[in-house]
């Protein structure tokens, strides 16, 4: 990072430093290079008015006048002979040359020839030296610059390397101790809001995910530990009852296997759980019609609801589409109305309800769910002590909010005064929801 930091800073110096040479020293030779065509623009014309006397005489004035010294002029006649000037000898061709006068101090010249009217010929020369005196000065303050800046840039490098250094080294030290063990300890976060402190916070919710899976993952192997012990126990002295009594094998048989078959019902809603909590599901998302899908649900549950001598209500609204897994939404509202029956009231009424929001309600005017345990029976296994004599795992509601995190959806669970109101809000059907 440092070395980065000092290439740039070098990099950008030296191109700053080449545009502002070339700029300052591009206009000092175009000021000397205008000066030298109006001095020959005016001689030229003095000739042509009064031929090379007037000349001469205007070439005298001009090198009394000059205090610099940098100014060369050279007059010769027809035959090349030097009438005038300051100029020994000089190229007497036309155009643009550079002169190098030889001897106690070179000079570097830049001159203009040109032929005068009636024969003749006309050199005018400025002496470089001060161009040259320019670019000297600026190459040694870019010198200067350029050491400021390398300075400069190494400084801040070091100090910004050292930065990212000590946040690195913090947030290392932050990981090594949740690798050590130390689940809930999370990196630190400053109040900057830089890329590192978005980078630690995103960290630190994925260290909140993995704990909260941690746990759920401990929660549900003691459920599973409580749950199922129960009916293999029962399966055991079934089969042993089985064994002492041969009269009633066929009997304790058959209960046995109703056990087995409960207990691979369980296993098949954990394992379908798990596949849909781990997105697999998501890449064979699309667009469904959620109005047919809610009506079709209605009509599989209407006898249950008749068996018990329950009312089941439908305001289904048509039209309504939905992006997601049509099986999984199926599963879902399946769970929600199967609960309806069995919890609701014996004789009581049941409603279905589907908004043209895609806002799917299930109530019933059953005992209801208390507010403190709404939350905890959408874990696996979870269930009321007014439940358990009734069929079934605990795993009807936690497969309908593993469905609906899938989904990107609301699950609601509420009081319907009496009863319980579930409220599971897909929104909008469009691709791309639900995505993570």
């Amino acid at each position: 990072m440092t070395l980065l930091h000092l290439l740039l800073t070098l990099l950008g110096t030296v191109a700053l430093s080449g545009i502002a040479w070339w700029a300052t020293t591009g206009f000092a030779l175009g000021q000397l290079t205008g000066e030298v065509e109006r001095d020959a623009g005016v001689l030229v014309q003095a000739a042509r008015l009064g031929g090379a006397g007037s000349v001469a005489l205007s070439l005298e004035a001009r090198l009394a006048a000059d205090r610099s010294g940098t100014q060369y002029f050279l007059l010769a006649g027809p035959d090349g002979t030097r009438l005038a000037g300051n100029l020994a000898t000089a190229p007497q061709q036309p155009g643009w040359a550079r002169l190098r006068l030889e001897g106690p101090e070179t000079a570097e010249l830049l001159a203009l020839g040109a032929a005068l009217p009636g024969g003749g010929f006309l050199v005018v020369a400025r002496d470089l030296a001060p161009v040259r005196q320019l670019e000297s000065f600026l190459l040694g303050a870019a010198g200067w610059v350029g050491g400021a800046a390398l300075l400069l840039g190494l400084a801040g490098g070091v100090l910004i390397g050292r930065g990212v250094t000590r946040r690195a080294a913090r947030m290392d030290a932050a990981l090594a101790r949740v690798e050590a063990g130390e689940i809930g300890h999370r990196l630190p976060i400053r109040d900057g809001g830089d890329e590192f402190d978005r980078l630690a916070g995103r960290i630190n919710a994925v260290l909140d995910r993995l704990q909260g899976l941690m746990q759920a993952l401990r929660q549900v192997t003691d459920d599973i530990a409580h749950d199922l012990r129960t009916p293999l126990t029962r399966l055991r002295q079934r089969l042993e009852a089985a064994l002492r009594d041969e009269a009633g094998w066929r009997g304790a048989t058959e209960a046995a296997i109703r056990d087995c078959e409960h207990l691979l019902e369980i296993f098949a809603a954990l394992l379908r759980i798990a596949q849909v909590e781990s997105g697999a599901r998501r890449a064979g998302f699309s667009s469904f019609d959620l109005s047919s899908l809610a009506a079709t649900v209605a009509e599989v549950y209407g006898p249950a609801a008749e068996e018990r001598g329950q009312m089941l209500e439908t305001a289904i609204a048509p039209g309504v589409t939905a992006f997601g897994d049509r099986e999984l939404l199926t599963q879902a509202l399946a769970n929600l109305l199967d609960n309806a029956v069995k919890h609701g009231r014996e004789g009581g009424r049941l409603r279905l309800a589907l908004s043209p929001e895609a806002v799917v309600t299930v109530e019933d005017d059953g005992e209801g769910i208390p507010e403190g345990e709404r939350a905890a029976v959408l874990r696996r296994f979870h269930r009321l002590d007014a439940a358990r004599s009734r069929p079934g795992a605990g795993l009807g509601l936690a497969l309908v909010a593993a469905v609906a995190e899938l989904h990107g959806a609301t699950l609601t669970l509420a009081d319907a005064g009496p009863g319980l109101r579930v409220t599971l809000a897909l929104g909008p059907s469009r691709p791309g929801r639900g995505a993570p």
